[in-house]
């Protein structure tokens, strides 16, 4: 068990900085989740935590320990890596037990440990296998037993799901929350996939550009996205986000508005600005006779259960995600509607969220 907390951690390579200025802290038995996409810089934060770099600036400590300088051996965390890492000459129960035989660990307490992470991820048949005798999923179950075996404070995962096909992925999935409930520890989990951090993470940090955007649960992250950034990375299909003018209507209650586009908000006061980009997950568009959105639609997915219809609204690509059938068909001119409360608003210049403040009445603009 460790709590983890980075403190303003930047790192550098010459002119390029891949990570800025992050600073998170995780409670003891959090599965933090470094989500964002390719470049952003999370896997060079974990090799920060992991020790295989070390950062420009800042400190990393576990438990309150600062570790920023202090060798991989002795932080006394496993690394799980996106290739697995298996020695192919050595069979799956010689790979298990190899980093406690290094440690001189006796026999008897290895071939505990060994059994024990054998019969947890259902190993013994494989015991006398070699790795190329194994499929991807055994492989990853063998990496992820061989930093079990050690009995670490913290489980670092680099991308580990990201070779297996999407039946394994699911099911690999429910094993790693099934073993990080049983196992009472910290996981730091590396991952451009949003549905792992949606149903594996207790704590979720979004990177982007090496800095972090937005860091919570991943509910908070989903229904109140902090950027239009977390807002269009979040979600199958993401956040739909519409340019619009906000304004006032008749009565003086604010109105966003744009071409084919016309939501009147259950606010009034100064606006304070002006131009906005629209936030509306899809699942919270639904077909009406008098909605506030009029389009054409283009595509209607078939997902078994659900249909996606991705329309054209005012020049704006807008996805509506409902049971099917969903009763629109490629080719109909539709009007959609959308409650106020799952309307999200976002600065256009600086993608910001922007959060409305009865007393005085106006948006906050980050």
């Amino acid at each position: 068990m460790a709590a983890l907390e980075l403190d303003g951690i930047v790192r550098r390579f010459g002119d390029t900085t891949a990570v800025a200025d992050v600073s998170l802290r995780t409670e003891r038995n959090d599965f933090l989740v470094l989500l964002g996409p390719s470049g952003c810089g999370k896997t060079t934060l974990l090799r920060m935590i992991a020790g295989l770099l070390s950062p420009t600036e800042g400190r990393i400590l576990v438990d309150g320990q600062d570790v920023t300088t202090l060798p991989p051996r002795e932080r006394d965390l496993a690394m799980v890596f996106q290739n697995y890492a298996l020695y192919p000459h050595l069979t799956v129960e010689r790979n298990l037990g190899f980093g406690l035989s290094v440690r001189r660990t006796g026999k008897e307490e290895l071939r505990r440990r060994v059994d024990e992470v054998a019969e947890l991820l259902d190993l013994g048949p494989l015991l006398r296998r070699r790795p190329k005798e194994l499929s991807g999923g055994q492989r990853q179950r063998v990496a992820l037993g061989r930093a079990m075996v050690r009995e670490p404070r913290a489980f670092l995962m680099d991308e580990p799901l990201s070779n297996l096909d999407a039946k394994l992925r699911a099911s690999t999935r429910t094993r790693l929350i099934s073993l990080h409930r049983r196992l009472d520890t910290t996981f730091v989990y590396v991952t451009h996939d949003q549905i792992d951090a949606m149903t594996m993470a207790t704590k979720v940090a979004v990177l982007n550009h090496g800095r972090i955007e937005q860091f919570g649960t991943p509910v908070e992250i989903y229904d109140e996205p902090a950027s239009a950034f977390v807002a269009g990375f979040m979600g199958a299909p993401p956040m739909n986000l519409i340019p619009a003018e906000l304004g006032t209507g008749p009565d003086d209650g604010l109105v966003l508005r744009a071409p084919d586009l016309e939501i009147p908000l259950p606010y009034r006061g100064d606006p304070g600005v002006r131009e906005v980009l629209v936030g509306i997950r899809p699942e919270h568009l639904a077909t009406a006779p008098a909605g506030e959105l009029r389009g054409r639609v283009d595509i209607v997915e078939n997902l078994g259960s659900e249909e996606i219809a991705e329309c054209e609204i005012g020049g704006a690509r807008v996805s509506v995600r409902g049971a099917r059938p969903i009763g629109i068909a490629p080719g109909d001119h539709t009007t959609l509607s959308v409650r106020p409360e799952h309307v999200h608003l976002f600065a256009r210049q600086s993608g910001r969220r922007l959060s409305w403040e009865p007393e005085p009445a106006s948006l906050l603009v980050p």
